[in-house]
């Protein structure tokens, strides 16, 4: 299976939020009342608070961070997520995973993208196995954002289970360390629902 990942850490260096942005207020605002209320609010947003927005994020050194790529119209977004501070979060609110039959969870992983050169392995086990499922950003399935090889290596191994920590839409807005990764996912949550009519 060969993975996107080299193709969009390239063409999302090209992404225009501020074009994306505009082109989501424009459909939203054409669509109904609602659409034009929120493409309204998304505006002012945009003036007052995303102008001045540095892209594509630049990543901290020292802290284990994750790019979760979106493929939209306007081109392809860089979702920036803190891992680090995911872990935190889950030690500080006492979260508890979930037990998963790795043949259940291996879907989640992006197996083109794991390397499999025992050599070049470098296993770092410093943050438990973390894997987000939306409805607006993963299309409802799970995407692992951290521990693709824990849970490449359990499925190979037959294990009958595995620990995962699933978080899912808004659980996960916390891990991303930006303001435009976490402003364009409130956008496409607002332009689903009415594009959708919901």
């Amino acid at each position: 299976m060969k993975s996107k990942i080299h193709i969009y850490e390239t063409e999302s260096q090209y992404f225009n939020p501020k074009k994306h942005i505009s082109s989501r207020i424009k459909e939203m605002e054409k669509k109904s009342v609602l659409g034009a209320q929120l493409a309204k609010r998304w505006t002012e947003i945009l003036n007052q608070s995303l102008n001045s927005e540095t892209y594509p994020v630049i990543h901290p050194i020292g802290q284990e961070t994750f790019s979760l790529y979106a493929e939209y119209p306007t081109g392809i977004f860089e979702y920036a997520l803190d891992i680090d501070g995911a872990a935190s979060l889950i030690k500080g609110n006492d979260i508890k995973p979930v037990q998963l039959n790795p043949s259940d969870i291996i879907d989640a992983v992006d197996q083109g993208n794991i390397n499999k050169d025992p050599k070049r392995i470098k296993p770092n086990h410093k943050n438990p196995v973390m894997v987000l499922q939306s409805r607006y950003l993963t299309h409802n399935k799970p995407y692992c954002i951290n521990g693709n090889h824990r849970i490449f290596e359990a499925y190979h191994n037959n294990d009958k289970q595995i620990e995962v920590y699933v978080f899912e839409d808004l659980e996960f807005v916390p891990f991303f360390y930006d303001a435009l990764s976490k402003a364009i996912y409130y956008l496409e949550i607002d332009y689903c629902h009415v594009v959708n009519e919901k």
